[in-house]
């Protein structure tokens, strides 16, 4: 019975913070995605009082062993569009490559700034 308390509350915590930033976001006409802000709202909540974490991270293991269900319908789209993922390889090779370059350099360069401004040049002592 406990057990179940606990998936009860931390679904419950994660559906209302979900739900409570669709509807910020709804009348508010923020430009964030209402997902992230239910994360920060959630987050919010977990700082606030500590004792709900045991409640998310009871509600949340159960999706969390089943990831790879979340990964069939990504499977079955590349095996459908086959024929157009190697008409288009190269450009889809060149725009992975090339994004994942640009964010690893951006994040390398903003981890940079970051020690160089708090007076540790070698983020690595």
């Amino acid at each position: 019975m406990r057990q179940f308390l606990h998936y009860v509350v931390g679904g419950a915590l994660v559906f209302s913070a979900y739900y409570l930033s669709l509807f910020i976001v709804h009348v508010t006409a923020l430009p964030i995605p209402a997902p992230l802000l239910g994360l920060l709202l959630l987050l919010g909540v977990l700082f606030a009082a500590p004792s709900f974490e045991r409640h998310v991270a009871k509600f949340a293991l159960f999706p969390l062993k089943h990831m790879s269900l979340l990964f069939v319908p990504a499977v079955l789209g590349v095996s459908l569009y086959w024929a157009d993922i190697v008409e288009n390889a190269v450009g889809l090779f060149i725009a992975i490559v090339l994004t994942t370059a640009v964010s690893l350099g951006a994040t390398a360069w903003f981890s940079q700034r970051l020690f160089i401004k708090k007076g540790d040049n070698s983020p690595y002592d």
